[in-house]
C-alpha cells in the first residue's frame, strides 16, 4: 500500500477506509469503517516526540456511533499498541 492521500484500503477482516492526510512519521488521518458498520469513522494516528528518544503513537478516532462503540475501539487501540510494543521490544 503506498501511503498518499486518496489511497483506499481493504483489510481481511473487512475493516475499510481512505487516507486523508499524509505527513511521514508524523500524522494519518483517514476514514475507517469497520464490516457491519453503518458509517465510516475518522481516525488520526499521530507520532509525538518523546523524551530519551522515543515516539507516543496517539490514536484518535471520531464519528464512532455510541460510547459503546467508543469503549470497544479504545480496547482495541489500546491492544493495538500493545503488539507494536511487543515487536519494537524484541528488536
Amino acid at each position: 500500500m503506498q501511503l498518499e492521500p486518496g489511497q483506499r484500503f481493504f483489510s481481511k477482516e473487512g475493516t475499510s477506509g481512505e487516507l486523508r492526510i499524509v505527513k511521514p512519521l508524523e500524522q494519518l488521518r483517514l476514514s475507517w469503517q469497520r464490516a457491519g458498520w453503518e458509517q465510516a469513522s475518522t481516525l488520526q494516528i499521530r507520532l509525538l516526540a518523546a523524551a530519551g528518544g522515543r515516539t507516543t503513537i496517539s490514536f484518535h478516532q471520531e464519528k464512532l456511533k455510541d460510547a459503546n462503540v467508543r469503549e470497544q475501539m479504545k480496547l482495541y487501540w489500546e491492544e493495538v499498541l500493545a503488539r507494536l510494543t511487543e515487536k519494537a521490544e524484541a528488536k
